[in-house]
This record gives C-alpha cells, sequence and structure tokens, in this order.
C-alpha cells in the first residue's frame, strides 16, 4: 500500500488517486449525459445565444445590435466550442466544465507548493463536494474560466519568493499580472473584487522582493489588458460612446443601485456556507490552525483574502450567489487545513468538529438513502431508473456506516483520513448521477420538453417557427436556443405568404384573433404559450 506520511497523518496516496479518477470519469459522464436536460433560462440561456450569435454573424467582436454591457471574452470559449461540437447543451457547458477541473488542479498546486502534498489533495476533495462550484462546473457560464484565471495569478505570485533564480522570479511576476488582468475580458468589470481582495497579498510578495521587480507585475497586467483594449476600441468604432458607458452603467447597477445595500446584508455568508456543505464545519478549525501554525502568506491567502472578498460583495447592491466562487476555492483549502489537524492533533475541539461532521452527514446520507429506496414504491422522482436508484442507495449506505464511525470511533487510533475523504466521494458521486438524471440542475425543463415532442420537432425541423408579439424573457431566452430557425416579428409583421408556424401567447393569441381575423389552428399549449399554424 503506498501512504503518504505527514507526522502522524496518513493518507492513503493509491485510494486518493483512484477515488480522483472515479470522479474526473463521472463528472465527465454528468455533462456528456445531459439529454434529460434543459439549459437555465437565466443565465445559461443567455450566454448560450450570445454565442450563437457569434457563429451566425462570424462577427467576434460586434456581433450586437447595439453595444453590450458586459466583456466578450466568456462567449468566445462557448463559441469555439460550437464550432468543434455543434450547437448542443453538452457544447455549451463544455468550457465550464473543462476549466473546473483544471482550476481544482491548479488550487492542488497552490496548496502543495505553500504547504504539503497531503493537504492538496484534500482541497480537490473539499472544493468538489461545494454544491455551488459542482453546479458552475456544469453550467454554461463564464464563472469556472474567471477563477481559472485568478487562481493561476496566485500561483505564480506564490512562486515569486519559492524561486531561487531571479530570472524566473521576474518572469512569474509578469504571468501573475497577466492573468490577474485577463479575467477583465471574461468578466468585465466584476474582477476588481478579487484584485481589491488580494492587494495585501500582492503587497506581501513585492514588499518581499523589496519592490525592485514589481515592473514586471505591472508589465504583465497590461500586457494582460491588450484584449480589453481592442474589444473597446473595436465597440467603440461600431457604438460609439455607448460601448464605454453600457459596461459602466452595468457596474453602477450592480454595485449601488439594484437593491438596497444592506438589504440581504447577510446573503453571501449564509448562501456560501449552505452552498460549501459539508466542508465549512472545518473553516473554524481551519482558520485557528492556520493562524496560530502557518506563515503569513498562508494567513493571507486562505483567511484574509476569502475575508476581504466576502465582505466587499456584503457591500454591493447585487445577491447573486455565483459571485462568491472566488471565495470558494480558498474557503475549500482553509477546510482542509482543518481536516488535517483534526487528524493531526486530536484535540477536544477537533473530536467535536469531527462528530458535527459526521452528524451533519449521518443525516444527509440517511435521507438520501430513505428517499431512494421510498422513491421505489412511490415514484417521487420519476427519472431514477434502478440501476441509479441501486447505486444511490448503496453510496449513501456506505456514507451512512462512515459517518457513524467517525462518530463513535473518534477516539480511536484505526480512525483516519481516509475516511473523510471517502464520505466526500460518495457525496461527489452522488451529486453526479442526480445531475446526469436531471434530478438538480434541470429547473426549465418543461418548455424543452413541449418543444421535443416528436410531432412539434417535426415542423421546428422543417419549417421557420415565428415569435409573435411578447414572451416572458425566460421562456423567449430558452425558445431562441431551441428553435434553430426562430424568428422575432411583432403581430403586424406577420409575412404573407400561404403557411407559416408561430409561437404566440394567450393574450397576444387573443388580440391577434380579434383584430387581425386571420384563420389559424392551435396545434399545442404550454401552460401560455402556443404553438399556432396561420392560414
Amino acid at each position: 500500500m503506498m501512504n503518504l506520511k505527514e507526522e502522524n497523518l496518513v493518507i492513503n496516496k493509491r485510494l486518493v488517486f483512484f477515488l480522483i479518477s472515479i470522479l474526473l470519469l463521472v463528472s465527465f459522464c454528468s455533462i456528456f449525459f445531459i439529454e434529460n436536460h434543459s439549459l437555465v433560462a437565466h443565465d445559461e440561456s443567455l450566454y448560450a445565444n450570445r454565442a450563437k450569435l457569434i457563429i451566425y454573424s462570424n462577427n467576434w467582436f460586434t456581433p450586437f445590435e447595439n453595444a453590450h454591457h458586459k466583456t466578450i471574452g466568456s462567449y468566445w470559449l462557448i463559441a469555439l466550442s460550437f464550432k468543434m461540437f455543434g450547437i448542443s447543451e453538452f457544447s455549451a457547458r463544455l468550457p465550464s466544465y473543462i476549466f473546473s477541473i483544471l482550476s481544482s488542479f491548479v488550487l492542488f498546486k497552490i496548496i502543495k507548493d505553500i504547504s504539503s502534498l497531503g493537504i492538496g489533495l484534500i482541497s480537490i476533495f473539499t472544493l468538489s463536494s461545494s454544491f455551488l462550484w459542482f453546479s458552475y462546473g456544469r453550467y454554461c457560464s463564464p464563472d469556472t474560466l474567471y477563477i481559472f484565471l485568478n487562481l493561476l495569478g496566485i500561483l505564480f505570485l506564490i512562486k515569486t519568493t519559492n524561486s531561487l533564480k531571479e530570472k524566473n522570479k521576474n518572469k512569474f511576476l509578469f504571468l501573475s499580472g497577466f492573468f490577474l488582468s485577463l479575467p477583465f475580458f471574461v468578466r468585465s468589470y466584476l474582477q476588481l473584487l478579487p484584485l481589491v481582495s488580494l492587494f495585501p497579498l500582492i503587497y506581501f510578495k513585492i514588499k518581499k522582493l523589496r519592490f525592485k521587480n514589481t515592473r514586471y507585475l505591472i508589465i504583465g497586467f497590461f500586457v494582460g489588458l491588450i484584449p480589453l483594449i481592442i474589444f473597446y476600441y473595436i465597440s467603440f468604432r461600431t457604438y460609439g460612446v455607448d460601448s464605454l458607458i453600457r459596461p459602466y452603467m452595468l457596474l453602477q447597477a450592480k454595485t449601488l443601485t439594484e437593491n438596497n445595500i444592506f438589504e440581504g446584508f447577510l446573503f453571501y455568508p449564509r448562501n456560501l456556507i449552505l452552498l460549501s456543505t459539508p466542508f465549512f464545519i472545518f473553516l473554524i478549525n481551519g482558520t485557528r490552525y492556520i493562524i496560530k501554525n502557518k506563515s503569513r502568506e498562508i494567513q493571507i491567502l486562505l483567511v484574509f483574502t476569502p475575508f476581504i472578498n466576502i465582505v466587499l460583495l456584503m457591500l454591493t447592491a447585487s445577491k447573486y450567489s455565483h459571485y462568491g466562487l472566488f471565495a470558494i476555492p480558498l474557503l475549500a483549502s482553509n477546510a482542509s487545513f482543518g481536516i488535517y489537524e483534526s487528524f493531526k492533533k486530536k484535540s477536544n475541539g477537533s473530536k467535536l468538529t469531527l462528530r458535527i461532521f459526521g452528524g451533519l452527514m449521518l443525516i444527509i446520507s440517511s435521507l438520501i438513502f430513505l428517499v431512494s429506496i421510498l422513491n421505489l414504491h412511490l415514484k417521487i422522482f420519476n427519472q431514477f431508473n434502478l440501476i441509479e436508484v441501486f447505486i444511490i442507495s448503496l453510496l449513501s449506505l456506505i456514507s451512512l456506516i462512515l459517518s457513524l464511525n467517525l462518530i463513535y470511533k473518534t477516539n480511536s487510533k484505526s480512525l483516519n483520513i481516509n475516511n473523510i475523504l471517502t464520505i466526500f466521494f460518495i457525496q461527489i458521486f452522488i451529486l453526479s448521477i442526480l445531475f446526469i438524471n436531471g434530478t438538480i440542475g434541470n429547473p426549465n425543463n418543461e418548455l424543452k420538453d413541449f418543444i421535443y415532442q416528436p410531432d412539434i420537432k417535426r415542423i421546428i425541423k422543417d419549417n421557420q417557427i415565428f415569435i409573435i408579439g411578447e414572451l416572458d424573457n425566460k421562456n423567449l431566452n430558452l425558445l431562441k436556443f431551441y428553435l434553430p430557425q426562430a424568428r422575432l416579428i411583432k403581430k403586424e409583421e406577420i409575412p404573407k405568404i400561404e403557411t407559416i408556424y408561430g409561437i404566440i401567447n394567450d393574450k397576444d393569441m387573443k388580440q391577434f384573433n380579434d383584430s387581425i381575423r386571420t384563420d389559424f389552428i392551435n396545434l399545442k399549449e404550454f401552460k401560455d404559450i402556443n404553438l399556432i399554424k396561420i392560414n
């Protein structure tokens, strides 16, 4: 058995690498086999439609009718994926998945460099177990790319003082500046939050270098801004000054005016805790251990940086959980130190933390096991097949047993860290199955199911569909993605050809019938949406 020994802590390296390999396979399946899934109306369909617009227009900088409120970098990757694999949910989500995996391994490298291989491996499990991170690693969004670039910036910043060669220090500073500015092209002004949060770490590192190499960091930063500058230049040539005003207006709305700043003041701390279940239990242990025993560099990176980031988010008017994604890898790493400390010292506080974690996972595992068993009879979730029920039941039962073991054998020398890593593995595995079969991550499946009915699908394949009048934005965005030949028109713009097919809401259809008095057949209804055939 290959073991990784760190003081009195033993990690079964072979087991860990086996579990990580299985997770990679299962997580890939969770994005590849998604025929049960619809894109989420907000924001997946928006990003996917904008990327489609790039493909159809073959315009990679200004494909929009008016000045756009966001930078275009994130749409490029989705558009490239569409180019390579065709337009589908899989290709829309593939970039997010790839960069979520790459981010996990960059985080591993960071923690390994500042601490140890063992804690780096634990960080992969803690990060992957976060529901927020898990979800956005499978959504069509710019977030995992944005986090990946920031983590690369942090990695090279860390490497500056670890390198003995002056030439390497300059190279790492340049690369750090480059990767910390490139996210502006991906996520626009949102990148200001990580930059401000990282300022203490940046200052600490360049101070340690006595500021003599700072110019390389600055040069790298401005080189990283070149794609952004080119984008704004082309946008200005196309749209005029509005191309510069729109992003600023979005920043102002998101930070100051979207909501009352003090409304939902605890939104981010609360949500980050809930969406970081179960690793958040070890954050107090991790913070205490880092502050007492670790270097100033680790303290700044894993305690003060996420703290600053969360405080900044609390002071903004926007309340969106995914804005807190930057903090998640750092908090997950902090928790990894907490797990390490809990098994290393076995103090009373550490034992209590392990029992609390075991109790929480006991409750979660029991509920999953009961629901999966009851589902065989009650059919609560129709999308579950027998194999999935069997796997989930078995895994939750194993997790239940391991949780009990964690509670009752906290003092035992036979209890080791592989127990808790296996519990994390099981949680991630179950989440992947639930994502594959559409139980989670599929909130807008009804509209897709309506469109994909065989008779409707035949009509869509052979005819252009006119979206007539006004529709709810959510429905409209999804229809624009799933209807390859859709065209938006007003009621009075209906073309005078022999037969057309259109989608119209109930209100507009009544007005349409009363005013224009055109013969039509209502082919299918979905809530307040109607597929009609106009003669």
